[in-house]
């Protein structure tokens, strides 16, 4: 099927030399394999699994918002993000982007968390929203449709909603459950205005390649695309296309156009309904888009990126995690939460306010101070902030004891320790009590070389100038690597009612949860240890290499055992 593919594509692509000889004006805008093939089969449901600027949302989710619109004009859908924060940061912009691309005109052909003018005379969609706020909506000649942002973090933002079709950006990080649950049962129904339309209740989903076991539901798409009644409609559908193809190249030298129009419009019926029920499954490296970013942007990813990372991200190779992971009982399903305060982020005016601060964490207990280890080095700096709740806390989400890992902040060289604590207090500003309990080892009392300071009094320095009391509590020497693994094991399994429950607040901590997920371990002196070998690299992004991890270790070490005199909750051999 892939020769098949792309011999229609290679017909597809018109000559604009040729083009201009006919009297047609021609505007290039180009569009890669990936984005041509998903759009020329057209299929109900797409799953396109590509690199890392691939060109998934402005190439491939924007036109199909455009082809649902004008196939099903005054329908609904949804735009599904993990958190609303995802759509409103990521998802939104590049989805604007192709929207301009394809001609549309913000306030003219569309309106963004608004309901446009009366005066424009829309029709408005058959499942209207009451309010605009959640909703972007779409002009097609006097119709408007709309479509809808739901997330997984925002709960009843999908309930009770019928709609016409659904799409996903950045889907590895959805929760399958949760997707299976509260989304598709809401692709539901309007049938009678358009169950002859293929889009109708089809799903579009997009994504870089999964790395987490529990992202593996995405690759079901690739099992169904390879049923026969799927493989066999998308080869029809090639078909037609290329003969639709043919008959429009004729359009401009044929003096019988009415009844080659005709055929053309029979041809498009039959696309239609070739594509209903129809499974496709793309999967392309960032390769794909070469000639949109060029090679330098790839060179630099191949510095920049762990060669792991690069494999999965920008060559598309699988790889479900590593082998021998340093933190193997971590699970992203399980041990992250969401926590944004909606009622706040809906009083902002979202695309304006680009600083993001705490204001927008439902997570935070005010009552208590706020907990923060750093890490130290002359290529890079970095600082975790937790909170640990007890059972009994208003907070408490488990029913346990809890360590809350609230937020990170880290920053490569030439940037300073002084300067990642710089971004926690601007971070924290709206924090009213002002009050830190400074976590720190041996490693924190060296000095850089360059200052007469050490590294824990820099950062002390630099939280009283921001006006915040500190308590300095100093853990001494930084545990060996088969007690953290150990310990972190005993807690991450939760075996063990008494030892606190480890969460990580996913809109905030999502990066240094990937590097604990690609730490791996090695075979050293004494043992297994952490695998450190990416922090000598110094092409390596470092905020993907370990010093994210050590600052952690600290922070996890003391909030679950040091702070409440618990080491004994541990194996004797795992504490010393």
């Amino acid at each position: 099927m892939e020769d098949s593919l792309l011999k229609v594509l290679t017909a597809l692509d018109p000559d604009p030399e040729a083009l201009a000889d006919e009297g047609i004006s021609v505007e290039d805008r180009h569009m890669n394999y990936a984005q041509l093939a998903a759009l020329t089969v057209g299929a109900q449901n797409c799953t396109a699994v590509i690199g890392r600027g691939g060109g998934k949302s402005d190439g491939i989710l924007a036109p199909r918002v455009h082809m649902n619109i004008t196939e099903m004009p005054r329908s609904s859908g949804v735009a599904l993000g993990t958190t609303y924060i995802q759509l409103l940061d990521r998802t939104l912009p590049a989805l604007f982007n192709g929207f301009h691309r394809l001609g549309y005109q913000r306030d003219v052909d569309y309106w963004v968390r608004r309901f446009p003018d009366k005066g424009h005379g829309l029709k408005m969609p058959y499942n209207c929203p009451l309010t605009p706020e959640h909703s972007l909506f779409f002009r097609t000649d006097d119709k408007l449709s709309v479509m809808r942002l739901v997330s997984q973090d925002r709960p009843g933002t999908a309930n009770g909603l019928s709609v016409d079709w659904l799409l996903g950006d950045e889907v590895k990080f959805l929760n399958s459950q949760k997707l299976n649950q509260e989304v598709r049962p809401i692709n539901r129904g309007g049938a009678d205005r358009f169950g002859h339309c293929s889009g109708h209740h089809g799903e579009w989903f997009t994504t870089d390649m999964p790395t987490t076991p529990d992202a593996s539901w995405i690759f079901e798409a690739e099992e169904h695309a390879n049923e026969k009644f799927n493989v066999r409609n998308i080869e029809l559908i090639l078909a037609v296309q290329l003969e639709i193809y043919h008959e429009k190249q004729k359009l401009a030298t044929s003096p019988r156009n009415a009844s080659r129009i005709a055929r053309i419009r029979k041809l498009e019926g039959y696309l239609n309904q070739l594509r209903k029920g129809v499974t496709h499954y793309i999967e392309a490296s960032a390769f794909v888009n070469v000639h949109v970013l060029g090679l330098s942007y790839y060179k630099d990813m191949y510095k920049n990126l762990r060669p792991a990372e690069f494999a999965s991200s920008i060559l598309g190779k699988r790889n479900m995690g590593v082998e021998n992971g340093f933190y193997p009982d971590l699970d992203s399903t399980h041990h992250m939460y969401d926590a944004v305060d909606y009622a706040w982020i809906d009083g902002q005016d979202w695309e304006k306010q680009k600083r993001r601060d705490c204001r927008k964490d439902a997570d935070i207990d005010h009552d208590k101070p706020l907990v923060i280890s750093p890490d130290y080095g002359a290529s890079f700096n970095c600082l975790w902030v937790a909170q640990r709740n007890s059972r009994l806390s208003l907070k408490n989400m488990t029913g346990y004891d809890e360590v809350r890992y609230l937020n990170h902040f880290y920053a490569p060289s030439p940037a300073k320790i002084r300067d990642v604590v710089q971004k926690f207090c601007e971070y924290y500003e709206y924090f009213y009590k002002k009050e830190v309990v400074f976590v720190y080892d041996h490693t924190a009392v060296g000095k850089d070389g360059k200052d007469e300071l050490t590294y824990a009094d820099l950062v002390y320095k630099e939280l009283k100038r921001h006006g915040w009391r500190v308590k300095m509590e100093y853990i001494g020497q930084t545990k060996g690597h088969h007690i953290r693994y150990n310990a972190w094991g005993v807690a991450l399994s939760e075996r063990d009612e008494r030892i606190a429950r480890q969460r990580w607040n996913r809109e905030n901590t999502r990066v240094g949860f990937e590097a604990m997920t690609q730490t791996r371990t090695k075979q050293g002196k004494h043992g297994f240890e952490k695998d450190k070998s990416d922090e000598r690299n110094k092409a390596i992004d470092q905020w993907k290499t370990t010093h994210l991890t050590d600052a952690i270790d600290n922070l996890f070490y003391y909030l679950t055992f040091l702070s409440t005199n618990q080491q004994d909750l541990l194996p004797p051999a795992f504490s010393r």
